[in-house]
C-alpha cells in the first residue's frame, strides 16, 4: 500500500504542473504550409487552424499561410462558392494571413484578380521560400 501511496503522489506532482501549464501558452508564430488540391484535406487543416485559434489566445498568435500549387485552386474556385468565401473570410477576420506564391499564379496564368479576396501584398515572389524566410524569423512550421 505504501508504495501504491508514493506512486499516486508522484504521478500528481507529475501531473498537476503539466496541466497548469497546458491551460496557457506563451507566444506562438505560425507558418502553415498548404500546397495540396484535396478540399477536404484543406478543409481540415483550415479547421486545425480554427482549433489553434481557440486554443492560444490570438493577442498571442500570429498565424500565416503558404499557398502554392495546386492549393491555388481553392481561391480560384471561392471566387463563386460562398461557402469557401465565409471560410476565408472567417480566417482573415481572426487575423490569418495568406501569403500566396507568385510563381504559382504565373504558372496557373493567373492574375489576383481571379482570386478570391487576394490583394497584391499577399502575392510573395515564391511560396518555399517565404516559408524559410518565415522560419528564419522564428515561425514554427507545420504541414498537416
Amino acid at each position: 500500500m505504501k508504495c501504491y501511496t508514493f506512486l499516486l503522489t508522484a504521478c500528481l506532482l507529475i501531473c498537476l504542473p503539466t496541466a497548469a501549464w497546458a491551460e496557457t501558452y506563451a507566444p506562438q508564430k505560425v507558418v502553415y504550409h498548404v500546397n495540396y488540391a484535396d478540399e477536404s484535406r484543406i478543409n481540415a487543416t483550415f479547421n486545425n487552424i480554427n482549433n489553434h485559434l481557440a486554443a492560444v489566445d490570438e493577442d498571442q498568435l500570429d498565424i500565416k499561410v503558404v499557398i502554392h500549387g495546386p492549393s491555388l485552386e481553392y481561391f480560384i474556385s471561392a471566387t463563386s462558392d460562398s461557402t469557401k468565401q465565409i471560410t476565408l473570410d472567417n480566417l482573415k477576420l481572426r487575423d490569418v494571413q495568406f501569403l500566396i506564391c507568385g510563381n504559382t499564379i504565373a504558372a496557373y496564368q493567373l492574375t489576383v484578380g481571379d482570386l478570391y479576396d487576394v490583394a497584391e501584398e499577399d502575392v510573395v515572389m515564391a511560396g518555399l521560400p517565404a516559408i524559410v524566410a518565415l522560419q528564419q524569423q522564428g515561425y514554427i512550421y507545420l504541414r498537416p
